[in-house]
């Protein structure tokens, strides 16, 4: 009998972090713009955001009309888009920010970089040099290449501090390590938190 998953963390119901989590107060607006196919990934961690901020969202476009019910207009905000590519660098200044974060797999986040109206024309910046992804469980031939809730926890780190950025990358690291061990990929003493008691074993 299949273990159902959580609909929001994506995790099986016995291993779900919704309870444990506390959303954040930050400044800084985040909305994260997932593609179509990512966002079906139980894998994705983009998911995380509007959990762990309460000013975090999760957009996808209507997958009939390609429309996204997005409003960036805001006064007292600046909105730019977090990419890669880009030659600014992500820096606190004295507007609170809208960070705009597409997400999917390169090709993916590209494509809505240029395609998605709203966001082609926004000014792009992209993070300072950091460690290598700690997202485990996917494999990308560039380290410097973070996934989605990474890349947030970073930019956050930035503009609102290191405290902040640790403890997203708590609940990260408890995300993908839970993940790892019903893959039976990772020992039950090394999942950080534990795992909790619900009669769930791993592959």
């Amino acid at each position: 009998m299949a273990i159902l998953r959580c609909p929001r963390c994506a995790l099986h119901q016995p291993l779900c972090l919704c309870d444990a989590i506390e959303p954040l107060d930050t400044a800084t607006r985040v909305v994260v713009v997932v593609h179509g196919k990512e966002a079906a990934r139980t894998s994705n961690s983009g998911r995380l955001v509007p959990m762990t901020l309460r000013r975090g969202e999760l957009h996808q476009r209507d997958p009939r009309t390609g429309a996204l019910d997005l409003d960036l207009a805001d006064d007292d905000r600046r909105a730019v888009l977090l990419y890669p590519m880009a030659t600014e660098v992500l820096a606190p200044g004295p507007r609170r920010l809208t960070l705009v974060v597409p997400d999917g797999n390169w090709s993916q986040a590209r494509k809505m970089a240029r395609r998605v109206p709203g966001l082609a024309a926004l000014p792009r910046v992209c993070l300072p040099p950091g460690e290598p992804s700690r997202f485990r469980l996917r494999s990308h031939p560039d380290p410097r290449r973070v996934s989605t809730f990474e890349a947030v926890a970073r930019a956050l780190g930035v503009l609102e501090g290191p405290e902040v950025e640790a403890r997203l990358l708590e609940v990260f690291d408890r995300f993908v390590e839970r993940t790892l061990w019903t893959r039976g990929d990772l020992p039950k003493a090394l999942v950080t938190g534990g795992i909790p008691d619900g009669g769930l074993t791993p592959r």
